[in-house]
């Protein structure tokens, strides 16, 4: 992997990252995500998934460069990536009862 490709996916994993963080220390969402996201707690787990998924995914391409374990690193990244989905999914939803 070229570093053109790979800095920004870094510098992007990060920023979700961060913003997962303060939406699991505070609660703070993004202005667009408010009206949308009823459980910021949840959500701010979902952003550090997908964070995660997006440093395995880039760990996947440096090893395509080295040898035979780019298929089993990306499929794992693309795995988290949906996890991260799903819990974006049910960050949306209101809580049974409400």
């Amino acid at each position: 992997m070229t570093l053109y490709l790979g800095i920004p996916l870094g510098l992007m994993a990060l920023l979700v990252a961060v913003s997962g963080v303060a939406a699991l220390r505070s609660g703070w969402l993004l202005p667009v995500q408010r009206q949308y996201i009823v459980r910021p707690h949840l959500f701010g787990w979902a952003q550090l998934a997908i964070a995660l998924a997006l440093v395995i995914q880039v760990a996947g391409a440096v090893l395509a460069e080295a040898g035979g374990l780019r298929s089993a690193v990306t499929m794992s990244g693309a795995a988290v990536l949906l996890g991260g989905v799903l819990l974006i999914v049910q960050a949306q939803r209101p809580a049974r009862g409400r």
